[in-house]
């Protein structure tokens, strides 16, 4: 179905999309104590794209042209993502404007899964800040951002659990995932450690 222009969501959470499609919002939540309202749809690569080459430039911001690469990567990654059956981006939104990246994959599906024994309707959730409210503290946002994709993926029948992997030197995340509600599952290893949390 399309209205304005722009096509429905609804269905299955990993259904295969066109990532050059333009979606509406479909789905909202209102935090009252933060006097804010958290909202998703589908990433949309055309109009979508200025806000992921911020995201490549804001994690090199001294090394523009490996960014460049960094974002054009990060694109085709989405883009495959997109129309795939394994997994899904959206994107999410403080008072309509953009805020949050969303990532999901079926777990058993990704490299993670191998880390513990993952099972059917496992569920791995991503979540990366935009630079728009970068100027923002970290914590203005951020238990509303996570307990509303919580909330939201958790709705579709096919997701049993949310797990998600954070770096075990940023407290401030584990802070704001266990409040909601997840919690510790196993870590990973290797050079980058991360411990997978669980709701």
């Amino acid at each position: 179905m399309i209205h304005d222009g722009k096509k429905c969501y609804s269905g299955s959470l990993c259904q295969p999309l066109n990532p050059a499609d333009v979606y509406e919002v479909f789905w909202k939540k209102r935090f009252f104590e933060e006097c804010i309202t958290i909202s998703l749809r589908p990433l949309s690569l055309p109009i979508d794209e200025p806000l992921l080459r911020e995201l490549a430039v804001l994690e090199l911001p001294e090394r523009v042209e490996i960014a460049e690469t960094l974002f054009k990567t990060k694109k085709d990654e989405l883009s495959m993502l997109a129309l795939s059956d394994f997994g899904q981006s959206f994107l999410g939104m403080v008072d309509g404007q953009p805020a949050f990246l969303v990532v999901v994959h079926r777990m058993q599906q990704h490299i993670l899964g191998h880390f513990y024994s993952a099972l059917p309707g496992d569920y791995k959730l991503s979540l990366e800040r935009l630079p728009v409210i970068n100027s923002c503290p970290p914590d203005v946002y951020a238990y509303a951002i996570w307990q509303s994709c919580t909330d939201l993926f958790l709705e579709f029948p096919e997701v049993r659990r949310l797990i998600t992997a954070l770096d075990i030197f940023r407290p401030s995340e584990k802070q704001y995932c266990r409040a909601a509600g997840f919690r510790p599952l196993t870590r990973t290893g290797g050079s980058n450690l991360e411990e997978l949390y669980c709701r």
